[in-house]
C-alpha cells in the first residue's frame, strides 16, 4: 500500500467515525504496513485483523475497540497508544514499545508480549489469559495497574514482577527494618 492509499484509507476512516451509519468501515485487515509512519493515527474501531504493522509507528495512536486479532505488531512503538477494549487476541507483541499505553479492558488472549516494554502501562481490566509475558519491562505504575488485569496466573504475575519470593537478604532487611521501627515507636 502506497502512502497516498494509506492516507486516502485514513481519511475514509476519519470520516466514517464521525457517521458510521452513513458509509461503510474502511477495513486494513490483512493489509501489510510494515514500518508505516501511523504516529497519532486515530483508527478507533480500526479493522485490523491479521495486518502486519511490525516495526510501524503508532505511537499516540487511537486504536480503541479496533479488531487487532492476530496482528503482527512485532518491534511496533505503540507508546502512549490508547487500546482500550482493542481485541488483540492471539498477536504478535513482542519487542513492541508499549510506555505509556493504554490497555484498559483489552483482551490479550494467547498474545505474544515477550520481550515488550510496558512501563508506565495500564492494564486495568485487560485480559491477559494465555500471554506470554516473559521477559516484559515494567514498572511500579504497570504492576500496580496490572492488580486490576483479568485472569492472571501467578506465573505471568512474576512475568510481570508482581510477586515471586522475597530474597534472603531483602527479607533479612525487612525483619530489621521492622524491628526498629517498633523499638523507636516504644521509646
Amino acid at each position: 500500500m502506497t502512502r497516498e492509499e494509506l492516507d486516502c484509507v485514513l481519511e475514509l476512516h476519519r470520516l466514517w467515525s464521525q457517521r458510521p451509519h452513513d458509509s461503510e468501515r474502511p477495513d486494513l485487515s490483512g493489509t501489510v504496513l510494515r514500518g508505516a509512519e501511523l504516529r497519532g493515527a486515530y483508527l478507533w474501531s480500526g479493522g485490523l485483523a491479521k495486518a502486519v504493522l511490525a516495526e510501524a509507528n503508532l505511537s499516540g495512536a487511537n486504536l480503541s475497540e479496533s479488531n487487532l486479532h492476530k496482528a503482527n505488531l512485532r518491534d511496533a512503538d505503540l507508546s502512549a497508544a490508547t487500546l482500550r477494549y482493542a481485541d488483540l487476541e492471539d498477536a504478535d507483541l513482542s519487542g513492541a514499545d508499549m510506555s505509556g499505553v493504554n490497555l484498559e479492558d483489552a483482551f490479550l488472549r494467547n498474545s505474544n508480549l515477550t520481550g515488550a516494554t510496558l512501563t508506565s502501562a495500564n492494564l486495568r481490566g485487560a485480559d491477559l489469559r494465555n500471554a506470554d509475558l516473559r521477559g516484559v519491562r515494567t514498572n511500579f505504575i504497570t504492576r500496580m495497574t496490572a492488580r486490576g488485569a483479568r485472569y492472571l496466573t501467578d506465573q505471568q504475575r512474576r512475568q510481570l514482577g508482581m510477586q515471586g519470593p522475597p530474597r534472603a537478604g531483602n527479607a533479612r532487611r525487612a525483619r530489621s527494618s521492622s524491628a526498629d521501627l517498633a523499638s523507636r515507636l516504644l521509646r
